[in-house]
């Protein structure tokens, strides 16, 4: 009797057991089997940097040949931040149907790998969770100098390339480099799109003015998405003066003074002492308070000085108030037709001339007069005295 009882126990313990594992299959076989599922995933940009905004696009697609009501789809994560709310009631799914619903995100955290979860609730308490990979990699843009000229000299054109490499798993747009500096041409350098470890050459023209040591300030700007991402380049130079340049220097320099107020007229010779050409040779007063050009000859071309050439110039110029200097701009081509320019100073108290106008002055044509009235007088008296 004792045994049979344990028998009966034992069998209905196992029955029980037999019965709860049926049921708990049955559950994990109904949840693997659920009308909708998550079907893809996209992520921009595809690799975050930290501090990036970007999306999550999910597929939600009702695998039944009936329609399946979605009550709500929400994203959760730790460590990567979900700024959007949840998706409650995004609609009804038809047979094969399919919805994408967006997220973003924000990548507030270290570098590293990160498993967002997408939680989706259907129909009779249908729940699906479906979990993806995102890489955080802040790995920025890399940007330096791949070719620059021994020697750069004052007023010579130098090329200047530096190279910018993607080190990044992914692909980043709108890369460019720009720089403030006037004397660099061009100003800005679009490269475009720079894929996965792939690598780009920019190619900029410096003319320096001075001579001296200089930095030309670059900036390296990207986007990772659609977010903006700078890197700095700073490069050392020394300028030199180049012996081989056109060299310009004004000698004979004249000022004379004009009929009119305060209107002088400057003259002089011209001379190329260096050993290069300069084409277009334009001379002209510059631009200063108290100081203005006049016709006839407010600039005046004197077109091509080859090495050891001169040739003569005139300005017109009026002068106001208590100016004693007037500033002369002498520009010109190089070779490769970079315009350069070069300043020098007039003084106009100190080399000025009066200029005949066929006339006698006022105070000259008074000391006549009273000479003459002396000489008729001396005449007079003497006939007088006979």
């Amino acid at each position: 009797m004792r045994k049979t009882i344990h028998s009966l126990i034992f069998l209905f313990l196992f029955v029980a057991f037999a019965v709860s594992s049926v049921s708990t299959v049955s559950s994990v076989t109904g949840e693997q089997k659920s009308s909708v599922m998550i079907t893809g995933y996209q992520v921009n940009p595809e690799v975050p940097m930290c501090n990036d905004l970007g999306t999550v696009t999910v597929t939600v697609k009702n695998m039944e040949p009936k329609s399946v009501n979605i009550n709500e789809v929400q994203m959760l994560s730790q460590g990567i931040k979900v700024l959007s709310d949840s998706y409650f009631n995004p609609g009804s799914l038809g047979p094969g149907g399919a919805l994408s619903l967006t997220f973003t995100i924000k990548a507030t955290c270290p570098d590293g790998i990160y498993y967002p979860k997408v939680i989706v609730n259907g129909e009779g308490a249908q729940s699906i969770r479906y979990s993806f990979p995102v890489t955080v990699d802040s790995s920025p843009l890399t940007i330096g100098v791949k070719d620059v000229p021994e020697d750069i000299f004052r007023g010579e054109r130098a090329k200047i390339e530096l190279v910018v490499g993607n080190s990044r798993p992914n692909n980043v747009t709108a890369v460019k480099i720009v720089t403030e500096d006037k004397d660099v041409m061009p100003s800005e350098v679009f490269l475009g799109t720079l894929s996965a470890d792939d690598s780009e050459v920019a190619t900029f023209y410096f003319t320096p003015q001075v001579k001296g040591d200089c930095v030309l300030n670059f900036k390296l700007q990207f986007k990772n998405g659609d977010n903006y991402h700078y890197t700095d380049l700073s490069v050392p130079l020394n300028v030199t003066e180049s012996k081989k340049r056109a060299e310009l220097i004004l000698t004979g320099i004249e000022v004379e003074s004009m009929p009119g107020m305060n209107v002088y007229k400057i003259t002089g010779d011209i001379n190329n002492a260096g050993l290069e050409a300069a084409n277009s040779v334009v001379m002209k007063v510059g631009d200063a308070e108290g100081i203005e050009a006049m016709q006839p000859y407010k600039a005046y071309f004197v077109g091509l000085l080859n090495a050891d050439d001169f040739s003569s110039f005139e300005l017109n110029v009026k002068v106001e108030g208590n100016e004693t200097q007037v500033p002369l701009i002498i520009e010109y081509k190089d070779e490769d037709g970079i315009l350069s320019s070069e300043h020098e100073y007039i003084s106009i108290e100190s080399t000025q001339k009066i200029v005949s106008t066929g006339e006698l002055p006022v105070p000259m044509i008074a000391v006549v007069i009273v000479i003459a009235i002396v000489v008729i007088g001396m005449i007079a008296y003497s006939w007088k005295k006979r």
